[in-house]
């Protein structure tokens, strides 16, 4: 779930406050896109908002915004160390395969071995 200008609206009604222009700006700009890669649910997104109104009262938050340049570069960087903690990963997994084909091999089986018997299982 994302917010919108409703949405805004409604948080406005029901807490009868009228949200700065530059707060809601930040609003629409954090929660106008879904946190990659997971989704807000309503109480999440409810909640989040609630913490930043509070947050937001008690100045302790900075509503500036970033410039799109800025933000960009950031997820640009945020990708680039997921691709490289993936890549790790499959480096591992290569790595653990070829253990256990070297454990395959040692007892005898081999993944021709190991084809057939699951054919002969089903």
């Amino acid at each position: 779930m994302i917010i919108n200008k409703m949405i805004i609206q409604q948080i406005e009604d029901t807490h009868r406050i009228l949200l700065p222009k530059k707060f809601k700006k930040y609003l629409l700009v954090n929660y106008g896109q879904e946190p990659f890669p997971y989704e807000y649910s309503e109480q999440d997104l409810y909640t989040n908002i609630e913490k930043d109104i509070s947050a937001y009262k008690a100045g302790e938050l900075e509503v500036t915004l970033k410039k799109p340049s800025l933000l960009w570069k950031e997820e640009r960087e945020y990708l680039q160390g997921l691709y490289a903690e993936k890549c790790h990963e499959v480096h591992r997994l290569e790595e653990y395969i070829v253990k256990l084909e070297d454990i395959l091999s040692k007892n005898g089986l081999n993944k021709s071995n190991i084809a057939m018997f699951e054919r002969e299982s089903y």
